[in-house]
């Protein structure tokens, strides 16, 4: 997240609210479950992926003191990202940092390793860092790049020249970056940011691998929001200033997204497009954490900062469907399309699963989120898909109140035209049949269980988009 948006808004926030109340011994939210009580579907695990998310080798992270003049980082800052990889069980973080420090930084120091990591390697080459938690967690790291698009899981520089390795890293022309000297070089999985900024023409020339389809950074930067999203730039600051004028200490600012999370019409129409104008299904859609620390300095009730790592790192996250835990493993299963989009502030899902069941004279086979269910002659198909539930050991799931969900079943024609065609609050819903066009899911929430949590307790019974799904794309 960049620091430009902001500058405007911290002066008139400090005088206007003073900031001075001392911090309270307040204990911090629990951390979030390990994915391995997610379960195993067919052969695949969760893990929990962060595909946007900036180290202190970015010009911008850490109130802009991240990279230190002598050439070493800001460890305190990097102290913050690895707690919060611990405690919240991320599995895989694909570091995104901006050219400037990355192009000029040897390859095998953008691992960032400490005591007890481990290098991680690919074909004798580093690649990223298991990194030691003192929980025995051990997240893993992956080298990568935020230019104008997105490289996940780098493998090597792409030249021995460091101007020649910025040209290519700031490009987003195609002839630049596919090919030969390109950044396909670096061997990584190459989308797009902060998608409200490129128009469908762009997109289309790029051909990314995988697009944003909501980015915090957007949500909340008042220039992008009335540039990008067409919303008023200044609306969501007053939620800022609940949780900092708070007196008595009494709010958690773990659950201040309710206040400021919405989704915006640009990306959903921008993936409709990409997908349906495909031969396959694949244009991946994540969702872009952009954790900087370079927002709100200023603590709340629980002593830590607004924009703490650990704060960003409950709000949400992709959950991957991998049959491989690796770097090369997870990168390949977000490209074939195996995430679901999490607003994991509201809950961690427990149950969730999506596929097409496909019969034919042969008998009953699966067709996986992310793939092609071709279904001619005599086939038929179905598409399932489990409502879950809250993970109970969640917090609020000890209240009388329960959250209500519900899920959609959206196709998208090949005009790139959406329609609500099955919906249901049961367990389990099931459309038999399906016509050809790429379907996804969508999963609503009413967070009734934060309602003890949340500073806006009316929030507890408004409806927010929990979880989106990928497609599956239907021919015959």
């Amino acid at each position: 997240m960049g620091t430009r948006g902001w500058e405007g808004l911290r002066l008139p926030l400090v005088i206007g609210i003073g900031l001075s109340f001392a911090c309270s011994n307040r204990p911090v939210s629990p951390g979030l479950v390990p994915t391995t009580e997610l379960g195993v579907l067919r052969g695949q695990s969760f893990v929990r992926a962060i595909t946007h998310f900036h180290t202190p080798y970015s010009f911008d992270a850490c109130d802009g003191k991240g990279y230190n003049a002598d050439g070493t980082i800001n460890r305190g800052c990097w102290a913050h990202a690895r707690y919060a990889f611990c405690e919240n069980h991320i599995n895989y973080i694909f570091a995104t940092d901006h050219t400037n420090h990355l192009a000029e930084t040897s390859f095998s120091d953008l691992a960032l390793l400490e005591s007890g990591d481990t290098l991680l390697t690919s074909a004798g080459n580093p690649v990223g860092n298991q990194i030691s938690c003192p929980n025995g967690f051990t997240p893993r790291l992956a080298i990568g790049l935020e230019g104008k698009l997105l490289a996940l899981g780098m493998e090597n520089h792409v030249s021995a020249d460091v101007l020649e390795r910025e040209g290519v890293y700031e490009g987003e022309d195609p002839a630049r970056f596919r090919g030969a000297a390109g950044l396909d070089d670096a061997k990584a999985l190459i989308g797009v940011p902060h998608t409200e900024s490129r128009d469908l023409i762009t997109l289309t020339a790029i051909q990314p691998s995988f697009i944003e389809i909501y980015n915090v950074h957007a949500n909340l930067d008042p220039k992008i929001r009335k540039k990008y999203l067409g919303r008023n730039p200044f609306d969501k600051i007053g939620v800022f200033i609940n949780y900092l004028a708070d007196p008595y200490k009494s709010l958690n600012p773990d659950y201040m997204f309710l206040d400021f999370i919405e989704f915006n019409r640009v990306y959903f129409d921008r993936w409709d497009a990409l997908v349906s104008a495909s031969t396959t299904a694949r244009v991946t859609g994540v969702g872009g954490l952009d954790s900087h620390e370079n927002i709100f300095s200023q603590k709340g009730a629980d002593g830590e900062r607004l924009d703490h790592h650990r704060r960003m790192t409950r709000f949400f996250n992709n959950l991957v469907l991998t049959s491989t835990d690796t770097i090369s493993g997870v990168k390949s299963a977000i490209e074939a399309g195996r995430v679901f989009f999490v607003v994991e502030g509201m809950g961690t899902p427990l149950g969730l699963d999506y596929h097409l069941v496909r019969t034919s004279v042969g008998g009953d086979s699966t067709v996986e989120m992310g793939d092609i269910a071709s279904i001619t002659g005599g086939d038929t198909g179905r598409l399932e898909f489990t409502l879950p539930v809250v993970h109970p050991g969640f917090p609020g799931m000890d209240s009388d109140d329960r959250p209500e969900i519900r899920a959609e079943l959206i196709r998208v024609s090949s005009s790139g035209a959406e329609t609500v065609v099955a919906g249901t609050s049961a367990a389990q819903l099931i459309h038999s049949n399906p016509t050809p066009g790429d379907y996804r899911i969508h999963v609503y929430q009413k967070p009734k269980h934060l309602r003890e949590l949340i500073f806006n307790e009316d929030l507890a019974d408004q409806e927010f988009l929990w979880i989106v799904s990928n497609h599956i794309k239907v021919t015959n």
